[in-house]
């Protein structure tokens, strides 16, 4: 898989554990809510992850709402944006 590949993978799996969080991402982004760099450094996190596959599994199968698992590196990020 390459790089580019690899990164919009986890660009996805961001975008879709923090819309299981309430959290329209893409929204605040847009907004400036959320900083670009703040987005791609929580991309950066999801990248050095050990098991994406687990996070595609569980928004694969998922509901409308998902707790987020134990092992997300964005954790602190999404409960921080959530209490916006």
């Amino acid at each position: 898989m390459s790089y580019n590949s690899k990164r919009e993978t986890h660009t996805k799996l961001v975008l879709g554990m923090a819309d299981r969080q309430g959290i329209d991402l893409e929204e605040m982004l847009l907004r400036a809510d959320v900083s670009e760099d703040r987005f791609e450094r929580a991309v950066d996190r999801c990248l050095g992850c050990t098991k994406p596959d687990a996070c595609k599994c569980l928004l694969d199968s998922a509901g409308s709402q998902l707790n987020l698992p134990d092992y997300c590196r964005n954790g602190e990020l999404f409960d921080e944006l959530r209490a916006k």
